[in-house]
């Protein structure tokens, strides 16, 4: 490819810097069929926010579909990435096994895609891991079950462990919305059953524990793995109703709590949903057993969020964008170590209508919530490479977190 001179760089840089401008238009046409050639390079630092690439029923090249959103992900600015290990991820990657993977460990080493994007210069790495074993775990936990259990686990945070030795990665191992789990048909009004609770109870037992193990045996050093429970239905627990939150967080000594956030944050105002956002993050951290060694100032964080909106009213797209940057604030203001949007490609569709759900929509363009987070990454980029200039380290959590919150607001 032919050198560019130093003045075509300056005009290519101009050029980007006003494309990525605010607009108060509800979305951008900016087309995302080819990788772009600027990739911000980012200070080791935790960004916060953060998106998923689970699912996604589309894609633009000819690159494996996991493969194309990590590098979407990674071109937006972030340095986070959430990914599914599951039964399904196969399919829903478009990887095709033809031996099936019978345990994450195999899914992990046999499918390429998968060791591409952790080999990334992602510094957070989110996994959704239940078990490709045999083992039924809603109903049945024997002893010979939660050996299978622990043997997967244990073997797969030992192979990360040992594989990103010195990399300067964190990685989180932790399930899909838990109360789903225990729940048929998605009906927030059943009662789990006790042995479904008990059983769950023992599997992330036997899931920590398996964790905790590979970590005392491991001599990597500069590589860090975290254990992480996810409830949806808190407000279910905070009622006293049987419940992730409150019938299996207090026996098991968990790392962090995910927390996916659709119920707290619909068809409320700020105020109101920063209140119930705090009363439940403060609630999840009531049924947490005390453990050192966790890096974050709070075991907390946001798993999911995120807002619908329909193409045809660009007033429903503006909200969307408004809704969107408070979460992010108030996460901010709640102190929450992580952040994360549903999601990079859309999955959502109602009667075939997408829900727009997506940074990158099924067109190919980058929505506004894309730029939101875009310039967020580069705007805290800048601050941060600043403050370590001036003081050779960079800023605290909580000065980042003000910082984040300022800029939030010129966005």
């Amino acid at each position: 490819m032919k050198r560019l001179l130093p003045f075509q760089v300056l005009l290519l840089g101009a050029f980007f810097l006003f494309s990525c401008k605010k607009t108060d238009a509800p979305n951008t046409t900016t087309p995302v069929t080819t990788p772009t050639n600027e990739t911000l390079q980012l200070a080791p630092y935790n960004f916060v926010l953060g998106t998923h690439a689970i699912s996604g029923s589309y894609q633009f090249t000819s690159e494996n579909k996991l493969v194309e959103q990590a590098k979407r992900i990674r071109e937006m600015g972030s340095n986070i990435l959430k990914i599914s290990l599951g039964k399904n991820s196969p399919d829903i990657y478009g990887i095709n096994e033809v031996i099936k993977s019978t345990n994450t460990l195999s899914l992990f080493t046999n499918n390429v895609p998968y060791k591409n994007v952790c080999d990334m210069d992602f510094k957070y790495i989110f996994f959704w891991v239940h078990t490709l074993t045999n083992v039924d775990w809603k109903n049945n936990m024997s002893a010979a079950s939660e050996k299978i259990i622990y043997d997967e686990m244990f073997d797969f945070a030992s192979y990360i462990l040992k594989t990103y030795d010195n990399s300067g990665k964190t990685f989180f191992i932790g399930n899909w919305e838990g109360d789903w789990l225990l729940i048929p048909n998605y009906d927030r009004t059943v009662t789990p059953s006790p042995t479904f609770i008990a059983n769950m109870t023992k599997w992330f037992q036997v899931r920590q524990r398996a964790i905790d193990d590979a970590k005392k045996a491991s001599t990597a050093a500069n590589v860090s793995l975290f254990h992480y429970i996810e409830a949806n239905l808190v407000l279910k627990a905070m009622n006293g109703d049987p419940a992730v939150a409150s019938s299996v967080l207090p026996n098991v000594d968990v790392d962090l709590v995910s927390y996916s956030s659709y119920e707290a944050i619909k068809d409320k105002t700020y105020a109101q949903k920063k209140i119930d956002l705090d009363n439940i993050f403060k609630y999840l951290e009531g049924q947490l057993k005390p453990k050192s060694g966790i890096p974050f100032s709070r075991r907390v964080l946001i798993g999911e969020y995120g807002y619908q909106a329909n193409a045809t009213k660009p007033e429903t797209l503006q909200k969307q964008y408004e809704e969107t940057k408070e979460i992010m604030k108030i996460g901010f203001e709640l102190k929450l170590p992580f952040i994360l949007h549903w999601q990079m490609y859309n999955n959502e569709y109602e009667n075939g209508v997408s829900k727009q759900m997506s940074l990158i929509n099924e067109a190919g363009v980058k929505t506004k919530q894309y730029f939101l987070h875009q310039n967020f990454y580069k705007a805290m980029n800048t601050y941060l490479k600043e403050e370590f200039q001036k003081n050779s380290k960079y800023p605290t959590a909580d000065q980042f977190s003000t910082k984040a919150i300022q800029v939030l607001g010129t966005l």
